[in-house]
This record gives structure tokens, sequence and C-alpha cells, in this order.
């Protein structure tokens, strides 16, 4: 019985090893380092789809506006398509208006960017592809000769720039 009792001691000695204070807090301190990194670029990305999610929601007003430009010519396009858009705000876009020149505004909530720099335009182009491309003003006689196509590179955009889908950012 001594035997056993001795192996029993033993066994419970070896089977007490653990990790020592230190080594718990090197793994705490790396788990914190990782989670000071990994949760402004989640915030970021989250955003970042927010902003995307505007531009999506925004595909009624552009086809508003091409049906008004193609039937109605050059009008103040806020007025031509009222009635034939209209938006519900959700939980990240405020409001997508349509201008009278016939650009589109897409205003994000607080929680997409902060007041004052959370507005998208998507004009309409000849150009859209161009870095910088010359809005046309859909209400103007000059306009008149719009091929239907659109832009969110806009200097009348304010939202910040790395909150932009990179087809919108305007490079120097």
């Amino acid at each position: 019985m001594k035997t056993s009792s001795q192996e029993i001691q033993k066994a419970q000695d070896q089977g007490e090893a653990g990790f020592t204070l230190i080594e718990v807090m090197v793994v705490v301190a790396i788990i914190g380092i990782l989670v000071a990194v990994a949760v402004p670029q989640y915030q970021d990305y989250i955003a970042r789809t927010r902003v995307v999610e505007g531009m999506n929601l925004s595909s009624s007003a552009k086809l508003a506006v091409t049906e008004a430009f193609a039937s109605r010519g050059t009008v103040p396009m806020d007025e031509a398509t009222h009635g034939s858009f209209s938006f519900t705000p959700t939980r990240s876009v405020k409001l997508i208006e349509i201008t009278p020149s016939g650009a589109i505004a897409i205003d994000y909530q607080i929680s997409v960017a902060p007041e004052g720099k959370n507005t998208l335009h998507l004009v309409p182009t000849n150009e859209p592809d161009a870095n910088s491309p010359k809005p046309i003003d859909l209400s103007m006689p000059e306009g008149a000769t719009w091929a239907g196509g659109w832009s969110c590179r806009s200097t009348q955009t304010n939202l910040i720039p790395q909150l932009l889908p990179s087809e919108c950012r305007i490079s120097k």
C-alpha cells in the first residue's frame, strides 16, 4: 500500500504543472496588441460596406433621373422625378436626394461618418471613367447631350476619403 500512495502523490505533483504569471501576462499582452490593430480595421471595413449600401440604394434614383431625362429632356430633375423616387432612411443611409442638376446626394448616418463629412455625390457625366469627370447639369440646355453615364468622383463629395470605394477616389 505504501507504494500506491507514493505513486498517487507523485502523479498529483506532476499534474499541478501550469502557466506562470509571466506567461499569462505575455499572452494577454499579445491579445491586446492584436485587438488594438484589428478593431479599427474592422470598423473601417464595416463603414466602407455601409457606403456601398448607399450607392446600391441610389440605383432607383439614378433610374428615375435617367427616365425623366429620356422622357422630358433638360428640366430641373428634382421636380421631374418627384413622385417617381422615394427613399426611406436605413441604419446606414440618412437621405438620398436628387438635386435640380440631376446629381444624387447620399447622406450617411453619423454611425458611418461624422456630420459634415458624410455626403457622397453621384453626378451625371459623359466621361464616367475619367479621373476628374466633368459633371453635366441636366436642367440646362448643355445637358441635352448626356449619354447616361454616372460617376461618384465628384468635387462636391465630402465623405472621408478612406471610406470611399476605390472607384470613387480622385487621384492627384
